[in-house]
């Protein structure tokens, strides 16, 4: 009978998606009334283009959004698993130590700068590049895709939907979908250009196949932090410190 209680479903995740959409139309909105408050009790004004802008002020959003949906994703697993929620998710020790996740994460960022090489990659802008006004934007964004992105995204994509999809149409579907939702997720970054979606569809399918052959969260979250680094410390050096974008 425990047994038939261990793993949420399709319907939890549609729970979850229904509940993410709604919290983060309301969290950005109220952050926005908030802000435009603030400002226009100091005699200034508050748009849209300067909010979707400003990196101190999307991360904040992000960060309460991301926490109401960990509330949530907290309480089903909770409910729906009788072992300790750590346990459920598979967060757990994983056998080789971290600096081997991180060195494979930093070779995987080498890996897609070779594939982008490669491409005829998009010459416009892209919307996430507004956020990089200044170096203090920079800092912010760099800081918070290192130690906070890849926890957040480990455990929605590979700690809570991939055990749904594995339990139902095995690994390679499970690696295969959530690299394929992954990619959509963040096409809106990226301007929704093909190239891009394939690279981070593919990023997707490496975090997938180390959560399914380690079985444990711990090495994903080490790989995508380790990449995501990577990325960073390049930009880093190419832009003379954040200084010139």
């Amino acid at each position: 009978m425990e047994n038939e209680r261990r793993g949420w479903g399709y319907l939890d995740v549609g729970i979850l998606l229904v509940f993410a959409v709604v919290a983060q139309i309301f969290v950005f909105v109220g952050a926005m009334v908030i802000m435009l408050l603030v400002r226009q009790s100091r005699g200034g004004t508050f748009t849209y283009i300067e909010a979707m802008s400003s990196a101190p002020f999307v991360l904040a959003a992000q960060s309460v959004w991301w926490l109401l949906v960990f509330g949530l994703v907290y309480r089903i697993v909770r409910a729906r698993d009788p072992r300790p929620f750590r346990e459920a998710i598979a967060w757990v020790r994983p056998a080789r130590p971290a600096g081997h996740y991180l060195g494979g994460g930093a070779l995987l960022a080498l890996s897609v700068a070779l594939c982008a090489w490669a491409l005829p990659m998009p010459k416009q802008k892209m919307p996430m590049e507004m956020l990089f006004k200044d170096p203090r934007s920079a800092m912010l964004i760099a800081a918070f895709g290192v130690l906070v992105a890849p926890v957040v995204e480990e455990l929605l994509f590979r700690g809570f939907l991939f055990p749904v999809l594995q339990r139902a149409h095995g690994t390679a579907i499970a690696v295969g979908a959530t690299a394929a939702l992954f990619s959509v997720v963040h096409a809106q970054q990226y301007g929704g250009a093909w190239q891009n979606l394939l690279l981070i569809g593919y990023v997707g399918v490496v975090f997938g196949v180390v959560r399914a052959a380690t079985g444990s969260l711990v090495p994903s979250t080490l790989v995508h932090a380790g990449y995501n680094f990577t990325l960073f410390a390049g930009l880093f050096a190419a832009s003379n410190r954040f200084q010139n974008f």
